[in-house]
């Protein structure tokens, strides 16, 4: 099983060349996340991007930059791939491990099995 993503929110520096070619250094801190979803999810669309994602498509997760938590990476069921935003997005299935617990193990779904 694959190590899961850290979202730890750590400031980080980065340096570029300004117009005058002076180096520049900026401190950015990575934002919170604000969703559940996590790679090889399935999430459902609630905005059109595109003729090959449109709204009510479900698509799979691929990536998510932890520097860039909101933003998702997903691919459809033709290989195809965009970035999309947390707010444009639904989680529909969860189908990645949680805190080492896979979600069909998870007790909450299993209700059937718990006592009355």
């Amino acid at each position: 099983m694959a190590d899961e993503i850290k979202f730890d929110r750590k400031p980080y520096t980065i340096s570029y060349m300004d117009q005058d070619g002076k180096q520049q250094k900026i401190r950015r801190v990575p934002p919170p996340k604000l969703h559940e979803a996590l790679p090889t999810d399935q999430v459902e669309l609630t905005r059109k991007h595109s003729d090959s994602f449109d709204t009510g498509d479900v698509v799979t997760v691929t990536s998510i930059n932890p520097r860039h938590a909101n933003t998702l990476k997903v691919e459809n069921e033709d290989g195809q791939t965009t970035f999309i935003s947390y707010f444009e997005m639904f989680l529909k299935d969860k189908i990645a491990a949680r805190n080492g617990v896979l979600p069909q193990n998870d007790p909450v779904r299993n209700k059937y099995l718990l006592w009355p």
